[in-house]
């Protein structure tokens, strides 16, 4: 069976990778929020217009996009914390090593 190694170094680095990839996912989700704000309701008040805005199954066009950005928002959150804990990682076996010296 091979061994597992693993640093306090490498691990920090996965951890600044895993942030930045998290805030680079917040960022364009920001932006894509913005832009689709920005857009208004193209889709109008008619009968046609409700149905794809709020009708079928998932709540239309309004409903999905309401699913995809708390989706998204939520693998943000999943990154930050993975990120988060792999730092707190890398400070635990480096204050291990440090204390059994």
């Amino acid at each position: 069976m091979a061994d597992l190694g693993v640093t306090p170094a490498a691990l920090r680095a996965a951890a600044a990778h895993l942030a930045a990839t998290s805030s680079n996912l917040g960022e364009v989700l920001s932006s894509l929020e913005s832009s689709l704000a920005g857009e208004g309701a193209p889709w109008g008040d008619d009968e046609p217009g409700t149905q794809f805005a709020t009708g079928g199954a998932g709540g239309g066009y309004l409903g999905q996009k309401q699913s995809v950005s708390e989706a998204i928002s939520a693998k943000v959150d999943l990154l930050t914390t993975y990120s988060e804990g792999l730092r707190n990682t890398a400070d635990n076996l480096e204050g291990g090593d440090t204390a059994g010296t």
